[in-house]
């Protein structure tokens, strides 16, 4: 047994390749085992966080996965929720198990986003339905989280004998990190079909260098487009003049204090179908 965490009025119990879901009692002799998932389990016991009473959130062998229920009958099946970043995962246990099963992962209570520290990174999960919006972020403060924490008020970690708060008493403390977004090749829906990218819309606060890359089989060649720092709707698009199947967006961010970046709008003419 690796952890254990509450899922609806039942505990999943994990191994590293086997989660038992439990009906529990009052009275220890009436447990009754009443499901397994085999070929599934986590190999870091704090990495194991409980969302609200029906999800749970796991670093299994093949990436971070999600305990949760496929119907109204609460039967447990396993969501892929870190596909997205599967592969950067499983290089990381590859470079070391022994680093992988000192995980530890938190539910910041004041967002909601899931933290999984892995050394020296700290992989951080977006999920909000109502907008949208399912993305994971990257966080390298520089150091190895042992341990997460919520006092009431501050989300902190600890390092050896160092203790940090992430932003601060108000969530509102920043540095002057470098935040990189960086987007997927679009096709529009068409991706045999060559396009005239004329300009693109965004929402954003502070200033953010825009790039972009037309190559999908060379995805580190990107272009220098523009710096903007304001929402463009209204002013007139920022113009583009290139021709590509795909175009994918970098955006990097290094002032200090806030950054936002909102909604994207690219903007194109369709041009020989293939």
């Amino acid at each position: 047994m690796v952890a254990i965490a509450p899922y609806f009025d039942n505990l999943a119990v994990f191994g590293n390749d086997v989660i038992q879901i439990w009906n529990v009692d009052e009275d220890p002799d009436a447990y009754s085992r009443s499901q397994i998932l085999n070929n599934t389990g986590t190999i870091s016991g704090r990495s194991v966080v409980e969302i609200g009473d029906s999800d749970v959130f796991y670093l299994s062998r093949s990436g971070i996965r999600s305990l949760k229920a496929r119907d109204s009958s609460n039967s447990a099946y396993i969501g892929d929720i870190g596909n997205p970043i599967d592969t950067i995962i499983i290089d990381a246990l590859a470079e070391d198990i022994q680093v992988a099963r000192k995980a530890t992962g938190i539910v910041d209570p004041r967002d909601g986003r899931y933290l999984l520290a892995i050394g020296e990174k700290v992989y951080v999960f977006s999920y909000f339905p109502s907008s949208k919006i399912s993305a994971w972020s990257v966080y390298e403060p520089g150091f190895t989280i042992d341990h997460w924490a919520f006092d009431g008020t501050e989300l902190l970690c600890r390092s050896g004998n160092k203790i940090y708060s992430l932003g601060g008493e108000f969530n509102n403390e920043y540095d002057s990190s470098t935040v990189t977004v960086q987007l997927p090749f679009l096709d529009a829906g068409k991706p045999a079909t060559n396009k005239m990218w004329t300009g693109f819309d965004a929402v954003c606060s502070s200033d953010w260098d825009i790039s972009i890359g037309t190559d999908p089989t060379d995805i580190t060649q990107y272009e220098a487009a523009a710096t903007i720092n304001k929402a463009t709707y209204g002013m007139g698009r920022v113009s583009l003049s290139s021709t590509s199947t795909h175009l994918a967006l970098r955006m990097v961010n290094s002032r200090a204090g806030a950054a936002t970046l909102g909604n994207c709008a690219v903007h194109y003419e369709l041009n020989e179908a293939g």
